[in-house]
């Protein structure tokens, strides 16, 4: 009989669930009430000494920040001097650092109780603003270290000090400290120290709610209440009696509580999980007997397909979900055979190609440039000295004209007109051929280009770091030409205020790097169609013919980096 390997997983895990949970489920439904309500009121109190501890160490802190500022000269100065406006400066300037100062109200006066000045957080309310009211307030329970006191419906923790002159005179009474009653943001902060999840937590004080606490997505729904009004949560309260009589704090958890109940299935796991994974250890091992004869079949098949090809099949077995991963195997294999020597056929085909077009781009580039040279020779020897005669005979003219005739004017124009010529002319030869790249180099020729000093007069800032290199034949005038396109296109699209280029040689490489500071690439429109053989393509093109490497990162402006291996050069390059 063939089994499908879902019906056969699914037999076996149910056998061993069934028992595991069986009994799992008959001991904790003896023992998990009274175990979780111990590790509840044991979680609850190591929680309530944890926010003690943490709520005795904030009121140091607030201590040692109060006892620093009453220790201050200026605010000495400034009680002694009564300047309300100068306290209130001093004192709000030290709470730039807010996480520095916890304290949430100051009242100063003065030794003789004239002067009263209250300075507190604009976010807190604590009830009256009258500083003598609170004042006296508070002396009247002032009795120990830290002592609460009521302002109206408001419940203050405070502590006093005294501030003395540099003669260690008394000049008056500081009073500094924080609000208990609807400090949500205090109360959160203390249960955050609390060593297991809360439902709740409540600051009371003569048995009524001061300040309360609930954690954030434990807001009740309707459901919740009918559960709260039908069980009994654990509370556990801890005595505050060290800062005033009838403080207390209360916490609360649910019956519920998950991570209590995760604690108490560790212990019940000591007698019903034992016979549970006895049974899941038996199941399990009858299950790994059954798969594991088809996961080795099928790992030998593998091996066989890898090393013999895909003339092996595969031997159907008793597990019918195995038998349909032979089959799909079997398919793919056959399959990426087929696509493997159509591939191979594909890549030859693209070799081919793409060896040709690139022995086309060559020659296509070779030619141009000759031509570019020839072209260039004939402007400068024919052109060139055509121009140069018609100067020659505009000067000539000059000395026949006399001073007083209008023609003379005439004269002066042809020869501008003449030189304009010439220096058009001139820039169109560089364009096509720099002369000075065959007798003064590539670092005097790239000098010489007509686009960088156009750069230079829209106010272009041009900084050049090129260095005297030996190259191989031809590197040079591709060198240029990629200098060229670039300028050509920063001063076209670039918008750019300043350009930098530099060419250096540095282990058997080339570098070139020009950056500018324009407005970056427009990157749909790099390699269109229509501007094959411009621009970047162009740059491309020809660092592909040298055997470049072309790098363009495009930011803040445009960076291109060529890198050209010397290596590869020949003495017949």
């Amino acid at each position: 009989m063939i089994l499908r390997f879902r019906t056969l997983t699914f037999l076996l895990f149910l056998i061993t669930l069934s028992g595991f949970l069986s009994v799992f489920a008959f001991n904790a439904y003896h023992a998990t009430e009274k175990v979780l309500k111990e590790e509840t009121l044991a979680s609850l109190s190591q929680s309530a000494g944890a926010i003690r501890h943490e709520l005795n160490t904030y009121l140091r802190l607030i201590d040692q920040e109060l006892h620093n500022l009453k220790s201050m000269p200026e605010l000495q100065m400034a009680m002694e001097e009564g300047g309300e406006i100068e306290l209130r400066q001093l004192i709000m300037e030290g709470e730039r650092p807010s996480s520095m100062q916890r304290y949430q109200f100051i009242i100063l006066s003065s030794l003789d109780s004239k002067q009263c000045y209250l300075i507190k957080s604009r976010l807190i309310n604590i009830g009256t603003e009258i500083c003598r009211d609170l004042y006296q307030s508070y002396t009247r329970v002032m009795t120990q270290e830290w002592n609460i006191y009521r302002n109206g419906p408001q419940i203050l923790l405070a502590k006093d000090y005294l501030v003395t002159n540099s003669e260690q005179k008394v000049i008056g009474r500081m009073i500094g400290g924080i609000k208990l009653s609807s400090n949500t943001l205090l109360l959160s902060q203390l249960v955050n120290r609390s060593v297991v999840d809360l439902d709740g937590a409540q600051l009371k004080l003569a048995g009524k709610a001061i300040n309360s606490y609930r954690p954030l997505g434990k807001g009740l729904t309707v459901n919740e209440k009918k559960w709260l009004e039908d069980n009994t949560l654990e509370k556990y309260t801890e005595d505050f009696g060290q800062f005033g009589a009838g403080l207390e704090l209360e916490l609360t958890a649910s019956q519920q509580d998950t991570r209590s109940l995760a604690v108490q299935f560790v212990k019940l796991l000591g007698s019903g999980a034992l016979i549970g994974l006895l049974v899941s250890a038996a199941v399990a091992f009858l299950l790994s007997l059954a798969l594991d004869k088809q996961l080795q079949k099928l790992i030998l098949y593998i091996r066989d397909l890898a090393s013999k090809g895909k003339d092996v099949g595969w031997d159907a077995g008793g597990i019918h979900e195995f038998n349909r991963i032979g089959e799909e195997i079997d398919l793919i294999v056959k399959e990426l055979f087929e696509r493997r020597f159509e591939l191979k056929d594909t890549n030859a085909k693209l070799e081919t190609t793409l060896q040709e077009k690139r022995t086309i781009l060559y020659q296509l580039i070779q030619s141009q440039e000759q031509e570019r040279s020839h072209l260039a020779q004939e402007l400068h020897d024919e052109l060139g000295q055509l121009l140069t005669a018609v100067r020659v005979e505009t000067v000539l003219l000059e000395h026949q004209i006399p001073l007083n005739s209008p023609s003379l004017d005439h004269s002066s124009k042809i020869k501008q007109l003449v030189s304009d010529m010439y220096s058009t002319v001139y820039d169109r030869i560089m364009s096509l051929r720099p002369v000075e790249l065959d007798t003064l180099g590539l670092s005097q020729s790239i000098q010489q280009i007509p686009t960088l000093n156009s750069l230079r007069q829209t106010g272009v800032k041009v900084a050049l770091d090129i260095d005297e290199i030996k190259m191989p034949s031809g590197t040079d005038i591709h060198l240029y030409r990629i200098i060229q396109e670039a300028l050509t296109n920063i001063m076209k699209h670039a918008l750019a205020t300043e350009v930098s280029i530099s060419l250096y040689s540095d282990d058997n490489q080339i570098l070139l790097s020009i950056i500018d500071n324009g407005q970056g690439l427009d990157e749909s429109q790099h390699y269109k169609k229509e501007h094959a053989g411009f621009g970047l393509l162009g740059i491309k093109e020809r660092c592909e013919y040298i055997g470049a490497k072309l790098s363009i990162l495009s930011d803040d402006g445009v960076s291109l980096r060529v890198v050209v291996p010397l290596e590869r050069f020949d003495d017949s390059f």
